[in-house]
């Protein structure tokens, strides 16, 4: 009787503290956040240097598959990135609470790249040609164009396209007595600039 009045201390003294007897620390709160701009594998986190994380492709969030506590230190890190991006963590570090965890976020941008090439016989102008909603004027007398330009800032550029994306230039408006077609015009970015590109105008 004396043993079993033992075991049930034991027993008890094991519920109230599992940490004590080797067990879990009963986490009751999902380790979580939203992700954007993952278009390929690559992207791995890691909680406090913990076991690896790999989010999908096209993933809208991630999960930790551990629980964690109340009153729990958290420290979410990007241990790689995908190679076509380039990653940062939104309040990754921090502590639950009984109210729960902080909005946690992974946001990555896909590297750009311009897309540009040749153009032959563009005696009058303008020539006006769009990829997607971007749209892009070139004056006449022009043998070369890139969709990438800079902004009146001198620093923001617009009409890159990003690795893995999809790109489908066409022409919005003809040069005045000219009828222009675009080679080449649709495809998708790799790991570098599309300058394969020929506008021919005649």
């Amino acid at each position: 009787m004396k043993n079993l009045y033992l075991r049930s201390a034991v027993a008890l003294a094991c519920a109230l503290s599992l940490a004590a007897c080797g067990g879990d620390d009963d986490g009751t709160m999902q380790l979580s956040g939203a992700v954007e701009g993952v278009t390929i594998a690559g992207l791995v986190l890691q909680n406090k240097g913990g076991p690896d994380l790999k989010v999908e492709p096209f993933a809208s969030n991630f999960v930790f598959p551990d629980l964690i506590a109340s009153n729990t230190d958290y420290d979410v890190t990007i241990k790689s990135a995908p190679s076509n991006a380039t990653c940062k963590m939104i309040n990754g570090k921090g502590k639950s609470s009984a109210y729960g965890i902080g909005q946690i976020g992974v946001s990555c941008t896909l590297i750009p790249h311009d897309v540009k090439g040749k153009i032959v016989g563009l005696s009058s102008g303008p020539l006006v040609i769009i990829n997607g909603t971007y749209r892009l004027t070139i004056p006449a007398n022009q043998s070369a164009f890139n969709l990438t330009q800079l902004d009146a800032d001198g620093k923001t550029k617009r009409g890159e396209v990003g690795e893995t994306q999809a790109y489908g230039l066409s022409v919005l408006q003809q040069p005045p007595g000219l009828t222009c077609r675009i080679d080449n015009a649709v495809g998708t970015m790799a790991k570098a600039d599309v300058d394969n590109i020929l506008i021919t105008c005649n």
